[in-house]
């Protein structure tokens, strides 16, 4: 036998139950293939029933031509036999079926009658029981099963005889939990011998996954077939069947729509799939938008920051970050973003340097024709800073292949571990009667918990004299104040933790004015060191970076491969 030959076929298929008033199959035409597993769908009263009986020759349709293996169906009882020893039904109530007094009895009798010799029958009887988890209750009387158990035995009635096609019809109707799962096992196994399996269902994420072939029925006649990729993404023949897309599909549709994941991947069948390629993802996202990918595309690499106006931090700190990046990935261009309008103004307007905010950025790239961007923050925290320039990039989604963004310093728990080490590495030296205070900005932003985190965890790794607060946010200097005056050290060492060392370090932190930070840690009488030098200084701070880029790369190569 060849597989995916036609091994049954409809043509112009009608039957009525009532004097051709009103017809269940109502020119009904359509191919079955070998070895194929076929979902039919629609809604009650479309003809799936009425169909399978005529299939197995319970019902003989009243016009049109049915075909088995290229052949008409034989309506003599000669016929019918061979004909129901091919194709087997699987009722939807399984009390439709059964009616020997043991469930033993039950599945011999079918084989048996086909005149197979007692040990031969014997012996695929004691097979099919093993294989379909019957023994347990192999000698009960068939009207004490449950429901479960009696869809079991009401298909090992079928399989015994080794049909070449398996109808069933609603095989998971009316079963609990377990047993779907048993029954839908059961039908995995016919389906990897190659049995031709037909089944119905009103389950379209079971169809989803399962079916190589969907047939959709409406008022006794086919409404529309195809693979189930094809069948579930056509919503006016669903919505004209009562079905739902599956939840895979509309999820799928949902991501690609917001440009998460891409079109041209091939449709998800199962949630499972979906998981694999959203796991392709990372917290480093890749938007695709409208333009064209190229066989050669143009690729920059967008480095954000917040700013400053202090030539010299600049110079230690996002100057080098940037050169880094550039030597690193020599084959991207590498551009400069500022997010702090403030600052870009001061710059413009006392040294006559004008940086691009993120929207005037990603408009010269598209200008200049670059495909794919990574564009990579160098702020602290997921904040609002943050949030605003990933609104602000994707603005130009539709310009763009590809837009990526790489994550912030701290964004999960190995960047907490790494920021510990760099401040450790700076202050190697840090003494016992000594604190390190570290000053964050902070933000209203639930990213600031993050903060409060870090603060905890270098106590937790072992350094209890090192303090993190923040500027405008929680952990406060007052707060602070409190913990370290019950350390009660020695001399207490101030130092910024942010990126450059600006405004807020010479000013907030170190500054002469009664409400800096060095100034109420002398009012309470410890001797104060203020290091002024920014995280974006510390090398292990710069090399996160660098490894942050090369996440959000290799995120989006993962992507283009998904």
């Amino acid at each position: 036998m060849i597989k995916d030959d036609v091994i049954l076929k409809a043509d112009n298929l009608y039957f009525s139950y009532d004097d051709e008033k009103t017809h269940s199959l109502n020119g009904l035409s359509l191919e079955i293939r070998r070895g194929h597993k076929v979902a039919f769908m629609g809604a009650n009263g479309s003809g799936k029933s009425t169909f399978f009986l005529c299939c197995n020759g319970i019902h003989r349709p009243t016009s049109g031509t049915l075909y088995f293996d290229g052949q008409p169906v034989d309506y003599s009882r000669k016929g019918l036999l061979s004909l129901r020893s091919r194709v087997g039904i699987v009722f939807q109530d399984p009390d439709n079926q059964l009616f020997s007094a043991s469930v033993y009895q039950e599945i011999s009798f079918g084989i048996l009658n086909l005149g197979i010799p007692e040990e031969q029958a014997k012996e695929a009887v004691e097979d099919v029981i093993s294989r379909l988890e019957i023994t347990p209750f192999r000698h009960r009387p068939t009207h004490a099963l449950s429901g479960g158990q009696k869809k079991q035995v009401s298909i090992a009635d079928i399989l015994v005889m080794k049909p070449e096609i398996i109808i069933l019809d609603e095989p998971a109707a009316a079963l609990d939990p377990r047993h779907t799962a048993l029954v839908n096992r059961i039908v995995d196994q016919l389906t990897q011998e190659g049995i031709t399996v037909l089944l119905s269902t009103h389950d379209v994420d079971y169809a989803m996954a399962w079916a190589d072939d969907v047939i959709l029925l409406k008022d006794g006649k086919v409404l529309t077939q195809g693979t189930p990729q094809q069948v579930f993404s056509d919503k006016t023949a669903l919505a004209a069947t009562n079905l739902k897309a599956p939840a895979c599909l509309e999820l799928f549709d949902s991501l690609c729509r917001k440009g998460i994941l891409k079109m041209s991947l091939p449709v998800p069948r199962t949630l499972a799939q979906l998981e694999t390629y959203i796991s392709c993802l990372t917290q480093h996202s890749t938007y695709y938008g409208g333009k064209t990918p190229m066989n050669n595309p143009k690729q920059a690499i967008l480095v954000v920051s917040f700013g400053t106006s202090y030539n010299l931090t600049r110079e230690r700190t996002i100057d080098v970050i940037e050169k880094k990046i550039q030597e690193a990935w020599p084959q991207y261009t590498i551009r400069r973003a500022w997010t702090s309008k403030m600052i870009m103004a001061k710059l413009l307007r006392r040294d006559h340097v004008k940086i691009d905010n993120v929207t005037e950025a990603m408009e010269r790239l598209a200008a200049e024709g670059f495909t794919d961007v990574i564009i990579q923050p160098t702020h602290v925290i997921n904040g609002i800073e943050n949030d605003l320039m990933k609104e602000d990039a994707l603005a130009f989604r539709e310009r763009f292949n590809s837009i990526t963004f790489g994550t912030p310093l701290l964004t999960g728990e190995a960047d907490n571990n790494a920021v510990i080490e760099a401040v450790h590495q700076e202050f190697p030296d840090l003494k016992p009667d000594e604190a390190l205070v570290l000053m964050g900005h902070g933000t209203t932003h639930y990213a600031n918990a993050v903060y409060a985190a870090l603060d905890y965890t270098f106590k937790d790794k072992g350094f209890p004299n090192i303090f993190l607060g923040t500027v405008e946010a929680y952990p406060s200097l007052e707060s602070l104040l409190r913990q370290v005056k019950e350390r009660n050290p020695r001399k207490v060492i101030l130092a910024p933790f942010m990126i450059v060392a600006g405004d807020h370090a010479r000013n907030d932190m170190s500054g002469d004015n009664p409400e800096s930070w060095r100034y109420q840690f002398e009012q309470e009488g410890f001797d104060v060191e203020c290091v002024l030098k920014g995280l974006g200084e510390y090398p292990l701070v710069q090399q996160m970076f660098l490894d942050h880029v090369q996440d959000a790369v290799d995120s989006r190569l993962r992507t283009e491969s998904c």
